[in-house]
């Protein structure tokens, strides 16, 4: 059977991915629906799989563009007048932006109120009473992987027995962490996820609430101990593998190859729940497993154990607040084919069928989908969707709900602390003065508030 779609795949050229998506008009006589997401490659055909099954189900034709330029590429086209049908956005932030500059398509009277009746409501990111979005993908942060074969024993379960840890892994002359900075598009972001786990563990949601909307000073004394904290890892020598200058030309996805190494290059990653496709794949991003070696299996050659907590009487971790990602389907073209997308999105049966979720570190919040309709071998994506499931909190990536200029500095503070940690304090007065300048208002400021936990 042929697929019932047309793709076009752009690596960032904003000039080529804005052709592409212009031209994803619906052919006559055809109904089609244009989609833009950021995911190219093995993400793009796992994200293809479930459009083509909207397409057999419904008859209607998808044209799909994948670019990581996502955000320039959407701007473009709508201020040429032809958005795609719907947009799959990464940021929080950029949600809310385009619900107030009334490009996107409020969904109350799109979702049947038995399709929303399936997410809890703070899921759906209502803004002024409305929702504009459908989670369709979320990834678990606040996490911590490791070989169980290299690391033996009970897992740390405060920072304090993290630490200790750490120490133990160095006295041995060995190194505890694998860290990886480097994004071809976006540099430094896994020092910012570092930084939002401990703020949000030390400071709890609220504060955190605040930092993400940016009533916060980054230079409050929360905000400056989050990034001290990182420091006794980052800034420790023998810490990190390779040191932190080799981490800032680290790609991330290859940055936990060290972990499956003989003999162990590192024994612990900060990452979210996404990277278990890497390791199931090769033990690393790039290039092919060496002859002869096995690939890492789950539990066995890779686990994880939740970000650990601060409580000094050495509290459980496990039902903490969490830091989440969001991928969120989002309608700019109001059409009965983009509508009907939109409700199939939301279904069990395309939140079920997602194939990323298959060991790719992908998971549904819909409410009918229980953390046992992961692959039967996936023990480790269903203990993740329970963590996700039963976390007091769940907080959105802050550095996704902020503004672009905001955001992009972080990034770059981080790299510039891993260079040199002593310059704590100016990094963080210039990322007030990028805040300032990002000039939120009030009303702005309260929508990013309750939009930046789900609990």
């Amino acid at each position: 059977m042929t697929r019932p779609r047309l793709r076009t795949i752009t690596a960032g050229l904003v000039g080529l991915s804005v052709l592409a998506v212009a031209g994803c008009t619906p052919l006559t006589g055809n109904r089609t629906v244009s989609v833009l997401a950021t995911w190219t490659g093995t993400e793009a055909d796992d994200f293809e799989k479930v459009l083509d099954a909207f397409s057999e189900k419904t008859g209607i034709r998808y044209e799909y563009t994948g670019t990581r330029a996502l955000d320039e590429t959407l701007q473009s086209n709508l201020r040429r007048g032809t958005p795609p049908h719907v947009a799959i956005l990464s940021s929080t932030g950029d949600l809310a932006r385009y619900a107030r500059s009334g490009d996107l398509v409020p969904l109350g009277r799109v979702l049947s109120s038995a399709r929303q009746d399936e997410y809890k409501r703070s899921w759906l990111l209502p803004l002024k009473g409305e929702i504009y979005t459908v989670p369709i993908k979320v990834n678990l942060k606040s996490i911590i992987w490791y070989n169980p074969s290299r690391l033996p024993g009970p897992t740390p379960r405060s920072w304090e027995e993290l630490l200790t840890r750490s120490r133990t892994i160095a006295d041995r002359r060995q190194t505890p962490w694998c860290m990886g900075m480097r994004d071809t598009y976006s540099s430094g972001w896994p020092g910012t996820d570092w930084i939002e786990d401990i703020l949000l563990h030390q400071a709890g949601p609220e504060t955190y609430r605040q930092w993400a909307a940016g009533t916060l000073k980054w230079t409050s004394p929360e905000v400056e101990n989050a990034w001290k904290t990182w420091g006794e890892i980052v800034a420790t020598p023998g810490f990190v593998h390779e040191g932190p200058m080799a981490a800032l030309l680290t790609d991330f996805g290859d940055a936990g190859r060290a972990m499956f190494a003989d003999p162990p290059g590192c024994f612990l990653e900060h990452q979210a729940s996404f990277i278990t496709g890497v390791y199931r794949a090769e033990g690393g991003a790039g290039g092919a497993p060496e002859a002869g070696r096995k690939l890492p299996e789950p539990e066995k050659d890779f686990d994880f154990f939740p970000f650990p907590s601060f409580d000094r009487n050495g509290g459980d971790p496990a039902g903490q607040p969490v830091v989440a990602s969001a991928d969120l389907a989002g309608m700019f073209n109001d059409t009965p084919e983009a509508r009907e997308l939109i409700e199939f999105l939301a279904s069990e049966e395309a939140q079920r069928n997602w194939p990323g979720r298959r060991g790719g570190g992908a998971f549904s919040v819909n409410r009918k989908v229980p953390p046992d309709a992961h692959h039967p071998d996936d023990r480790i994506g269903r203990r993740i969707a329970e963590a996700l499931g039963s976390a007091d909190a769940v907080c959105l990536d802050a550095s996704d709900l902020m503004a672009p200029a905001l955001r992009d500095a972080f990034n770059g503070a981080v790299l510039e602390y891993l260079h040199d940690p002593k310059r704590l304090r100016p990094l963080l007065a210039e990322l007030d003065k990028v805040r300032t300048q990002s000039n939120p208002t009030e009303q702005e400021q309260k929508e990013l508030h309750d939009l930046s936990c789900t609990g």
